[in-house]
């Protein structure tokens, strides 16, 4: 049993450097000189906060990061409030509420999650531009509202908390919006924070749309400009800035997922907000 253990966290061990390795790598190369990278050598010999400073002020090719990281903060705040809005109603209709037609509803809500999203590109894009919306943050905000797979998460939540609270709710006198608001809600607290946090992930790191219908440096997220830079039609591209840009950008997401880590494996038991 013992020698069972020790092998697993080998392994374990292993894994975690094939992850590890390629973004200490990044991190190590975005504090030194752009002759560094081009040495055969694991860690460089000199540093540097050139790097950062020129992130932020000009990296280059026409891109602003702070305003990139503005237009995502942005972007993401308003597409997890706005998908809290949507899902958490929609979660608990579909999950606690018996009406006519809600399963097969719910089906066809599914069938759009499995649908792949490259193929709503282009109706997607003709809707934006004949509202005027082309190369705006609104663009990129409205398509990802609401978001099926949390309208999933928040419904399995809620099917499998006690009917007997709702029971014991109305019989005190208590509306569906009350039981809604004061008992389920609270309780699918752990579920709704997962949601957020997975919301503020997938906002960070959209790279797709936001290339497709953004053009304009004011207008561009994250994952954008930091492509702009590597494609840049500069002789000699200096990739120690776009590391540095790279991991700078990426810190927002780290802490954030750092905070959030226990709420994302207390979020997938139902019972985590029940005492």
């Amino acid at each position: 049993m013992k020698r069972n253990t020790s092998l697993r966290w080998i392994v374990l061990f292993v894994l975690a450097l094939l992850w590890v390795l390629p973004v200490a790598s990044l991190v190590l190369f975005s504090f030194a000189p752009p002759t560094e990278i081009l040495k055969d050598q694991v860690i460089p010999s000199s540093w540097t906060l050139a790097n950062y400073w020129k992130v932020l002020t000009d990296a280059g090719a026409g891109v602003s990061i702070p305003q990139a990281m503005l237009n995502s903060a942005i972007i993401m705040v308003a597409q997890v409030i706005g998908i809290l809005l949507l899902d958490i109603p929609a979660a608990y209709a579909f999950g606690r509420l018996k009406w006519p037609g809600r399963d097969f509803i719910f089906f066809l809500v599914l069938i759009t999650m499995m649908m792949p999203g490259i193929l709503e590109v282009l109706s997607l894009y003709d809707l934006m531009a004949n509202v005027g919306l082309v190369d705006t943050i609104y663009a990129v905000i409205l398509p990802g509202l609401p978001r099926v797979v949390g309208i999933f998460i928040l419904r399995q939540f809620f099917m499998q908390l006690p009917r007997e609270m709702d029971e014991a709710a109305r019989m005190d006198g208590a509306t569906d919006f009350q039981v809604f608001r004061l008992i389920m809600v609270p309780l699918a607290a752990p579920a709704i924070i997962t949601l957020s946090v997975l919301t503020a992930l997938y906002s960070w790191n959209n790279f797709l749309w936001p290339l497709i219908i953004t053009n304009s440096p004011a207008s561009m997220t994250v994952p954008v400009a930091v492509s702009y830079l590597s494609a840049s039609d500069a002789a000699i591209l200096n990739y120690t800035v776009i590391l540095a840009a790279a991991f700078f950008t990426s810190l927002p997401m780290i802490v954030l997922f750092l905070f959030g880590q226990r709420w994302i494996v207390n979020g997938m038991r139902p019972t985590s907000g029940i005492k």
